[in-house]
Protein backbone atom coordinates (compact mmCIF):
# COMPACT_ATOMS: atom_id res chain seq x y z
CA UNK A 1 0.00 0.00 0.00
CA UNK A 2 1.01 3.60 -0.44
CA UNK A 3 1.64 4.08 3.35
CA UNK A 4 3.68 0.81 3.58
CA UNK A 5 5.66 2.52 1.06
CA UNK A 6 6.40 5.56 3.45
CA UNK A 7 6.79 3.53 6.33
CA UNK A 8 9.97 1.60 4.23
CA UNK A 9 11.18 4.69 2.90
CA UNK A 10 13.76 5.07 5.70
CA UNK A 11 14.98 1.11 5.05
CA UNK A 12 15.03 1.75 1.91
CA UNK A 13 17.65 4.70 2.20
CA UNK A 14 18.92 2.60 4.87
CA UNK A 15 20.22 0.34 2.37
CA UNK A 16 20.72 1.97 -0.82
CA UNK A 17 23.14 3.75 1.83
CA UNK A 18 24.73 0.68 2.70
CA UNK A 19 25.22 -0.60 -0.50
CA UNK A 20 26.40 2.36 -2.50
CA UNK A 21 29.73 4.35 -1.06
CA UNK A 22 29.05 8.14 -1.34
CA UNK A 23 25.11 8.25 -1.22
CA UNK A 24 23.81 11.47 0.01
CA UNK A 25 20.36 11.28 1.51
CA UNK A 26 17.56 13.66 3.26
CA UNK A 27 14.53 13.38 4.54
CA UNK A 28 12.33 15.98 6.65
CA UNK A 29 8.94 15.69 7.88
CA UNK A 30 6.53 18.64 8.60
CA UNK A 31 5.37 19.92 12.01
CA UNK A 32 2.98 16.57 12.59
CA UNK A 33 5.91 14.27 11.98
CA UNK A 34 4.24 13.49 8.20
CA UNK A 35 6.57 12.96 5.37
CA UNK A 36 7.30 16.21 3.49
CA UNK A 37 10.47 15.94 1.74
CA UNK A 38 13.26 13.24 0.20
CA UNK A 39 16.79 13.85 -1.44
CA UNK A 40 18.60 11.42 -2.76
CA UNK A 41 21.85 11.50 -4.77
CA UNK A 42 24.30 8.27 -5.78
CA UNK A 43 27.67 8.54 -6.06
CA UNK A 44 28.13 7.71 -9.30
CA UNK A 45 25.48 10.40 -10.29
CA UNK A 46 27.69 13.17 -8.06
CA UNK A 47 30.81 11.63 -9.35
CA UNK A 48 29.23 12.19 -12.83
CA UNK A 49 28.10 15.21 -12.79
CA UNK A 50 31.28 16.66 -11.77
CA UNK A 51 32.47 16.24 -14.80
CA UNK A 52 29.32 17.62 -17.05
CA UNK A 53 28.05 21.07 -17.55
CA UNK A 54 26.49 22.61 -15.24
CA UNK A 55 22.90 22.55 -16.53
CA UNK A 56 19.58 20.91 -14.24
CA UNK A 57 16.30 20.93 -14.94
CA UNK A 58 13.74 20.75 -11.92
CA UNK A 59 10.27 19.50 -11.68
CA UNK A 60 8.87 19.93 -8.84
CA UNK A 61 5.32 18.51 -7.67
CA UNK A 62 4.17 20.57 -4.13
CA UNK A 63 1.65 22.84 -3.09
CA UNK A 64 4.54 24.94 -1.49
CA UNK A 65 6.94 25.14 -4.64
CA UNK A 66 8.86 28.05 -3.62
CA UNK A 67 9.57 26.24 0.07
CA UNK A 68 10.05 22.49 -1.88
CA UNK A 69 12.63 23.98 -4.45
CA UNK A 70 14.46 26.11 -2.04
CA UNK A 71 15.23 22.61 0.28
CA UNK A 72 16.03 20.69 -2.85
CA UNK A 73 18.38 22.98 -3.95
CA UNK A 74 19.89 23.43 -0.26
CA UNK A 75 20.27 19.44 -0.81
CA UNK A 76 21.76 19.95 -4.06
CA UNK A 77 24.14 22.85 -2.54
CA UNK A 78 26.07 19.47 -0.46
CA UNK A 79 26.81 17.59 -4.14
CA UNK A 80 27.27 20.13 -6.71
CA UNK A 81 29.53 23.10 -6.34
CA UNK A 82 29.61 26.17 -8.79
CA UNK A 83 31.09 25.79 -11.75
CA UNK A 84 31.26 28.65 -14.68
CA UNK A 85 28.16 16.70 -36.86
CA UNK A 86 28.79 20.09 -34.05
CA UNK A 87 31.59 22.01 -35.30
CA UNK A 88 31.67 20.56 -38.89
CA UNK A 89 27.83 21.84 -39.64
CA UNK A 90 29.43 25.74 -38.75
CA UNK A 91 32.55 25.23 -41.03
CA UNK A 92 30.96 26.85 -44.03
CA UNK A 93 29.44 29.84 -42.27
CA UNK A 94 32.63 30.71 -40.47
CA UNK A 95 35.18 30.27 -43.88
CA UNK A 96 33.20 33.53 -45.55
CA UNK A 97 33.52 35.65 -42.45
CA UNK A 98 35.95 38.32 -42.55
CA UNK A 99 38.61 38.57 -39.83
CA UNK A 100 40.85 41.45 -38.47
CA UNK A 101 43.34 40.63 -35.38
CA UNK A 102 43.29 42.61 -32.32
CA UNK A 103 46.23 40.94 -30.66
CA UNK A 104 47.46 37.29 -30.01
CA UNK A 105 43.67 35.71 -28.53
CA UNK A 106 41.53 39.13 -29.67
CA UNK A 107 39.95 39.12 -32.73
CA UNK A 108 37.25 41.22 -34.67
CA UNK A 109 35.07 39.36 -36.84
CA UNK A 110 32.67 40.50 -39.16
CA UNK A 111 29.74 39.02 -41.23
CA UNK A 112 27.75 41.33 -44.01
CA UNK A 113 25.64 43.40 -41.11
CA UNK A 114 27.35 42.68 -37.88
CA UNK A 115 30.72 43.11 -36.29
CA UNK A 116 31.27 40.27 -33.24
CA UNK A 117 34.53 40.26 -30.83
CA UNK A 118 36.07 37.04 -30.03
CA UNK A 119 38.39 36.53 -26.98
CA UNK A 120 39.72 32.41 -28.18
CA UNK A 121 41.89 32.68 -25.09
CA UNK A 122 38.65 33.45 -22.41
CA UNK A 123 36.69 31.45 -25.06
CA UNK A 124 34.48 34.12 -25.33
CA UNK A 125 32.52 35.47 -28.50
CA UNK A 126 30.12 38.55 -28.26
CA UNK A 127 27.40 36.57 -30.05
CA UNK A 128 27.46 34.34 -26.66
CA UNK A 129 27.13 30.85 -28.28
CA UNK A 130 30.74 29.99 -27.97
CA UNK A 131 29.68 30.68 -24.18
CA UNK A 132 26.66 28.97 -24.24
CA UNK A 133 27.82 25.87 -26.34
CA UNK A 134 31.13 25.39 -25.02
CA UNK A 135 32.18 24.81 -28.65
CA UNK A 136 33.83 27.41 -30.44
CA UNK A 137 31.08 29.22 -32.75
CA UNK A 138 31.65 30.61 -36.33
CA UNK A 139 33.43 33.58 -35.55
CA UNK A 140 35.25 31.74 -32.90
CA UNK A 141 36.54 29.36 -36.04
CA UNK A 142 36.94 31.90 -38.56
CA UNK A 143 39.47 33.43 -35.73
CA UNK A 144 40.96 30.27 -35.10
CA UNK A 145 41.92 29.61 -38.86
CA UNK A 146 42.74 32.96 -39.48
CA UNK A 147 46.06 31.81 -37.45
CA UNK A 148 45.99 28.69 -38.05
CA UNK A 149 45.18 27.08 -34.95
CA UNK A 150 43.09 23.91 -34.41
CA UNK A 151 39.52 25.19 -33.53
CA UNK A 152 38.63 21.52 -31.84
CA UNK A 153 41.09 22.93 -29.04
CA UNK A 154 39.15 25.05 -27.75
CA UNK A 155 36.15 22.70 -27.41
CA UNK A 156 35.09 22.07 -23.52
CA UNK A 157 36.54 19.17 -22.04
CA UNK A 158 32.62 18.30 -21.36
CA UNK A 159 32.33 17.67 -24.58
CA UNK A 160 35.15 14.74 -24.89
CA UNK A 161 34.42 11.30 -24.97
CA UNK A 162 37.14 10.44 -22.45
CA UNK A 163 35.01 12.93 -20.35
CA UNK A 164 31.46 10.99 -20.97
CA UNK A 165 33.40 7.85 -20.17
CA UNK A 166 34.36 8.64 -16.80
CA UNK A 167 31.12 10.25 -16.46
CA UNK A 168 29.33 7.18 -16.36
CA UNK A 169 32.09 4.62 -15.65
CA UNK A 170 30.67 4.28 -11.69
CA UNK A 171 27.80 1.76 -11.19
CA UNK A 172 24.40 2.04 -9.18
CA UNK A 173 23.73 -0.83 -6.67
CA UNK A 174 20.37 -2.01 -5.25
CA UNK A 175 19.65 -1.97 -1.81
CA UNK A 176 18.23 -5.79 -2.21
CA UNK A 177 15.15 -6.98 -0.22
CA UNK A 178 13.78 -5.02 2.74
CA UNK A 179 11.74 -7.84 4.77
CA UNK A 180 14.95 -9.80 4.95
CA UNK A 181 17.51 -7.11 5.69
CA UNK A 182 18.86 -6.30 9.25
CA UNK A 183 18.34 -2.47 10.21
CA UNK A 184 19.51 -0.55 13.33
CA UNK A 185 17.37 -0.41 16.60
CA UNK A 186 16.00 3.04 16.06
CA UNK A 187 15.42 2.33 12.02
CA UNK A 188 11.77 3.28 13.05
CA UNK A 189 12.00 6.26 14.80
CA UNK A 190 12.92 7.53 11.35
CA UNK A 191 9.68 5.99 9.60
CA UNK A 192 6.92 8.10 8.83
CA UNK A 193 3.54 8.54 7.75
CA UNK A 194 2.72 9.85 4.02
CA UNK A 195 1.83 13.61 3.95
CA UNK A 196 -1.53 14.72 4.10
CA UNK A 197 -3.57 15.06 0.91
CA UNK A 198 -6.72 17.25 0.12
CA UNK A 199 -9.29 15.74 -1.71
CA UNK A 200 -10.26 17.10 -4.66
CA UNK A 201 -13.65 18.96 -5.33
CA UNK A 202 -15.88 17.52 -7.76
CA UNK A 203 -17.06 14.45 -8.91
CA UNK A 204 -13.90 11.94 -10.28
CA UNK A 205 -13.97 11.28 -14.18
CA UNK A 206 -15.24 8.74 -15.52
CA UNK A 207 -13.97 8.88 -18.95
CA UNK A 208 -10.09 8.92 -20.33
CA UNK A 209 -8.74 11.87 -22.23
CA UNK A 210 -7.82 11.60 -25.45
CA UNK A 211 -4.56 12.26 -26.26
CA UNK A 212 -3.65 15.51 -29.24
CA UNK A 213 -2.74 13.00 -32.21
CA UNK A 214 -5.20 10.55 -31.72
CA UNK A 215 -8.59 9.93 -34.26
CA UNK A 216 -11.18 12.53 -33.42
CA UNK A 217 -9.35 15.13 -31.50
CA UNK A 218 -10.45 18.77 -32.39
CA UNK A 219 -8.09 20.61 -34.25
CA UNK A 220 -5.69 17.37 -34.84
CA UNK A 221 -4.63 15.92 -38.47
CA UNK A 222 -6.64 12.71 -37.88
CA UNK A 223 -9.84 14.83 -37.41
CA UNK A 224 -10.05 15.36 -41.18
CA UNK A 225 -8.76 11.87 -41.65
CA UNK A 226 -11.53 9.51 -43.63
CA UNK A 227 -11.67 5.50 -43.32
CA UNK A 228 -10.15 3.98 -46.50
CA UNK A 229 -13.18 1.17 -45.96
CA UNK A 230 -16.17 2.91 -45.17
CA UNK A 231 -15.10 6.64 -46.24
CA UNK A 232 -16.26 7.76 -42.79
CA UNK A 233 -13.83 9.90 -40.56
CA UNK A 234 -12.86 9.92 -37.14
CA UNK A 235 -10.78 6.16 -37.68
CA UNK A 236 -8.99 3.69 -39.85
CA UNK A 237 -9.92 0.84 -41.90
CA UNK A 238 -8.04 -1.12 -39.13
CA UNK A 239 -10.49 -0.33 -36.89
CA UNK A 240 -13.74 0.08 -38.81
CA UNK A 241 -16.64 -1.80 -37.27
CA UNK A 242 -19.65 -0.36 -40.14
CA UNK A 243 -20.87 -2.96 -42.54
CA UNK A 244 -20.07 -2.71 -46.06
CA UNK A 245 -22.85 -3.41 -48.51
Amino acid sequence: TPEDSYYNLSRWLYKVTETNPGLLTYQQVDAAGKFKYAFVAFGPSITGFSLMRKVIAVDVVDAENGASRKWFFRGLSQMIPDASDLLVSRFGAAMVLNVYQVNQNEFEVKDETMKYVVDLEKRHSTCNVFDIDKIPCIHAIAAAKYIKRDENRYVDTSHLTETWAKAYAENTHPGGELSTSTYPANIDELSCPPTATKKRSGRPPTKRKISVGEFGVPGSKSQSHKCSRCGIGGHNKVTCKRPIG
